[in-house]
């Protein structure tokens, strides 16, 4: 009785879920190029070949301006594990790949940081140095780096609107 009873319940929780329309499986970016029939993504060597660029691009990163060290100090190994994540995410999404960046807005995640156009630039090349570093040729290697730039509109931090003294600036 008991078993019989077990069954039905899972059935009666299985049964609408089963029902429920599948989404396709996520495909690349509508947004990613497509080379000799190959996204980036592919032409890079996939997802482990993006997480090995990652890996060997935050040390980098780190070195190519003292300001940015001070950026993650304060971050648990968990948080920077999760950031490493999602930037693996966003570029194997962006490249054409299969994977779903969960993270958020970059304008948001980089809020407060002050990131200028002087580290934005450091930070390309360090990329640059990375992908040399990884024997990444053109025109792969300049296809990921303008994916890449195209997210700085969202990252560089916008100046300040300059007021007067006296008046009270609008939120």
């Amino acid at each position: 009785m008991k078993r019989t009873c077990a069954l039905l319940l899972f059935l009666a929780i299985a049964a609408p879920l089963a029902a429920q329309p599948q989404s396709p499986p996520m495909g690349p970016s509508p947004k990613a190029t497509i080379r000799d029939g190959k996204t980036l993504y592919q032409r890079l060597g996939g997802y482990d070949a993006i997480a090995k660029t990652v890996d060997a691009f935050l040390p980098h990163l780190l070195a190519a301006d003292p300001k940015i060290p001070n950026m993650i100090s304060g971050l648990s190994e968990a948080s920077r594990m999760r950031n490493r994540q999602m930037i693996v995410d966003q570029i194997c999404m962006l490249t054409g790949g299969p994977c779903v960046f969960v993270g958020r807005p970059n304008d948001v995640t980089h809020q407060g940081l002050e990131i200028t156009q002087e580290m934005w630039d450091k930070s390309q090349k360090a990329l640059a140095d990375t992908l040399d570093e990884l024997k990444v040729k053109d025109p792969d290697k300049s296809e990921l780096l303008a994916v890449i730039d195209n997210l700085k509109g969202d990252i560089i931090q916008k100046p300040k609107a300059a007021t007067k003294p006296g008046t009270k600036q609008q939120h």
